[in-house]
């Protein structure tokens, strides 16, 4: 069995991010922090960072076959990835 690789990203501050749910999922939200005694934004960070991390081995698949499918390396992939969150 091989090891895991584990990929290093520099430590940097938190990032605000602007999303928009439907008025019934915020309300649900609402009631779902509430019950954690959390803020409804915090909680949603929560839920996000959980299905990102539960995630991460499809996600790093997906980009792997993306990659592949546009005849680009996974390096090159990501880089313009990253590129497109500054315009």
């Amino acid at each position: 069995m091989s090891k895991p690789q584990i990929e290093t990203m520099p430590l940097e501050e938190n990032v605000r991010l602007n999303i928009t749910i439907s008025r019934y999922n915020l309300q649900r939200l609402k009631y779902w922090a509430a019950i954690s005694g959390k803020t409804p934004s915090a909680y949603a960070s929560q839920i996000i960072s959980a299905r990102l991390e539960v995630n991460f081995d499809l996600i790093n698949q997906q980009l792997e076959d993306l990659a592949q499918s546009q005849g680009m390396t996974l390096a090159d992939l990501k880089e313009l990835l990253d590129n497109q969150d500054s315009k």
